[in-house]
């Protein structure tokens, strides 16, 4: 499966070299009106190389800028460490939590989150073992534990990339909300096979909201929709339903991803006819 990847990618390399050769060879020679009077027209694939390259400058861009927040908030986090409370460590050992993947910060709000790209860890303020009981706490921990044990950190940063790289599919960034509200409700459920509900429900009303500079890579739990999605879950005991995406952002998507199938199967038509003219400049 990775050969064959790896040869898909490096078709599309060789692909868009080949394109970029041409459409740059023809409006040399012929001007700019070369991209719509030549045959195959060149037009198609000019389009389909601009929305890549520019989906492929925001989508490095947002990574840049998440990699940017989550090398800021390290620092604060390494500002703020103390050594992890007696009371918070004998928790995370009940809870399975090895202690290299536990972290404590000096903070008067209660809170929690995991971080860590690869090798993600929770971190807890030194208020949340002093403000929550231990049934509260042990909720907490189980909570961020689903969150380590399924990579959550990392999978986040990729699904914040997406919509950015794929701009032009506006449906990505509903899924990129929905991804985020199932993955605390996925956590909440992992809490809630091991513990009472009163001890989780008891922990989403003193939990707290990270400080700003633990906000990047902090569990999306803040917003009043997703909030009130935990509670439904918590009373009901299932997951609810989560809000769909607009119509008009679904056409959208649906129309912009029948215009790229179209301009990549075009320009593979372009390819194909000036293949003797790439083949013969590489070589």
């Amino acid at each position: 499966m990775t050969a064959l990847a790896g040869a898909a990618r490096a078709l599309i390399i060789a692909g868009s070299c080949c394109l970029v050769t041409v459409i740059a060879r023809q409006v040399t020679g012929h001007g700019i009106s070369a991209l719509w009077e030549t045959y195959p027209s060149l037009l198609p694939a000019a389009a389909l190389l601009a929305v890549t390259g520019a989906g492929l400058a925001r989508g490095t861009w947002s990574a840049a800028r998440a990699l940017g927040q989550t090398t800021a908030f390290h620092r604060g986090a390494r500002a703020r460490r103390v050594p992890v409370p007696a009371r918070l460590a004998r928790a995370a050992a009940r809870a399975g939590i090895p202690a290299r993947r536990l972290a404590a910060v000096t903070a008067s709000a209660p809170f929690a989150l995991t971080y860590g790209l690869f090798r993600p860890r929770i971190l807890a303020s030194t208020a949340l073992a002093a403000d929550l009981d231990g049934a509260e706490l042990a909720a907490v921990l189980a909570h961020e534990r689903e969150h380590v044990r399924r990579r959550d950190p990392l999978k986040d940063l990729i699904a914040r990339i997406l919509p950015a790289r794929f701009f032009y599919l506006p449906w990505l960034a509903h899924l990129q909300a929905r991804y985020a509200a199932g993955r605390e409700l996925a956590a909440d459920r992992a809490a809630l096979a091991r513990h009472p509900r009163a001890a989780l429900a008891g922990a989403l009303l003193k939990v707290s909201a990270p400080p700003g500079w633990a906000a990047a890579p902090a569990a999306a739990m803040s917003t009043a929709a997703l909030l009130d999605a935990r509670i439904t879950q918590l009373e009901t005991g299932t997951e609810p339903p989560l809000p769909r995406a607009r119509p008009a952002a679904a056409a959208a998507s649906a129309a912009a991803t029948a215009l790229t199938a179209a301009a990549a199967g075009w320009s593979a038509l372009v390819i194909a006819h000036y293949m003797p003219l790439c083949a013969a400049m590489l070589t």
